[in-house]
C-alpha cells in the first residue's frame, strides 16, 4: 500500500506539478487547492505527509500544520513558501514541520519526504 501525501497549494501549476511528480515516485496523492478543502479532507484521508503552502488565500499553511498534529497518527508536515521568512520558518520548525523555500527541485522534496518517513 502506497503512502498518502496530501498537498494544499493554491497555485494550480505548482499543485499539478507536485502531484504528478509524487505520483510518479509511487505515492498516493491528494491534491487540494485550498486550506478549507484540506482541512475538511485531512481527518478522513489520514495522510502520511502533509505539504502545505504558507499562503493559502486568507489562511496560513501553519494553521493546517497545527490541525494535522491533532490527527492520530500525526502526519509528517512540510511547509513551503516562496518567501524566505525567518519568523515563519522558526514557527514551522517549532510545530515540528520542515520548511522548504520555493523554488525547489522535486528531488529535494522527495528526499525530505523520505527522511521524514524513515523509521528511526
Amino acid at each position: 500500500m502506497s503512502q498518502v501525501v496530501l498537498i494544499a497549494e493554491d497555485d494550480p501549476a505548482t499543485l499539478t506539478g507536485l502531484a504528478g511528480y509524487l505520483r510518479g515516485a509511487g505515492f498516493s496523492v491528494i491534491p487540494l487547492p485550498s486550506f478549507l478543502e484540506a482541512r475538511r479532507i485531512m481527518p478522513f484521508a489520514k495522510p502520511d505527509v502533509v505539504i502545505a503552502d504558507v499562503r493559502l488565500g486568507e489562511y496560513n499553511g501553519l494553521q493546517l500544520a497545527v490541525q494535522a498534529q491533532a490527527l492520530d497518527p500525526a502526519p509528517a508536515i512540510i511547509v513551503t513558501s516562496g518567501f524566505g521568512d525567518p519568523v515563519l520558518q522558526a514557527e514551522a520548525e517549532r510545530l515540528g514541520a520542515s520548511f522548504l523555500l520555493k523554488p525547489f527541485a522535486p528531488s529535494v522534496l522527495l528526499d525530505l519526504i523520505s527522511a521524514k518517513l524513515r523509521p528511526w
